[in-house]
């Protein structure tokens, strides 16, 4: 009885974190779309298109959290260290963009905060996808876009990569809800 239990729920927790990963993979998208069509003024007061962006940003970065815990949980040590430290990075880079959306600017402490909680997300990422590469949790170029969601998210978010990000992670949440791989 007690392992029909435990198969359910992780049967369920697998299906919940893969639809949260597609849903901010949906989130992320459209915050993608949103950056190629807007233009950047430079100015750093936060302006009306940057609230939808930063609100959209920081809600994929929390629905994605789930899926780099599962991912972890799925592969090795090594990837439940990676799944923790992206999950670490993710969550203070949200609550940062969240603190800067509901102020209408970076607050001073920004940079400070930002520089490791984007190192955190990025060693992360590329541990888990060297992990779900080594483990075959995921298909191999599947687990190596782990790694460019950063990179989009952040270095090219200006030009769109909200939208590979996006694409990635739909990708990734549907193989997580479905289970593990044969």
């Amino acid at each position: 009885m007690t392992t029909t239990t435990t198969v359910t729920t992780d049967t369920s927790s697998a299906r919940v974190a893969g639809y949260a990963a597609v849903l901010g993979a949906i989130t992320s998208a459209v915050a993608g779309a949103i950056q190629v069509v807007r233009v950047d003024d430079g100015n750093p007061k936060v302006g009306l298109s940057e609230h939808v962006v930063l609100t959209l940003v920081a809600l994929s970065l929390l629905l994605w959290l789930p899926a780099y815990v599962r991912l972890g949980r799925t592969s090795s040590r090594l990837g439940l260290v990676g799944g923790y430290l992206a999950v670490a990075g993710a969550a203070i880079l949200a609550a940062g963009m969240t603190s800067t959306n509901l102020h209408g600017e970076d607050y001073s402490w920004f940079p400070v905060v930002a520089a490791p909680a984007n190192l955190a997300w990025l060693a992360g990422s590329v541990l888990l996808a060297v992990a779900t590469w080594r483990a075959g949790t995921l298909p191999r170029t599947l687990a190596a876009g782990l790694a460019v969601v950063w990179l989009t998210s952040i270095i090219l978010s200006q030009a769109g990569g909200g939208l590979v990000a996006g694409a990635i992670f739909a990708v990734v949440g549907i193989l997580v809800a479905r289970g593990p791989r044969p």
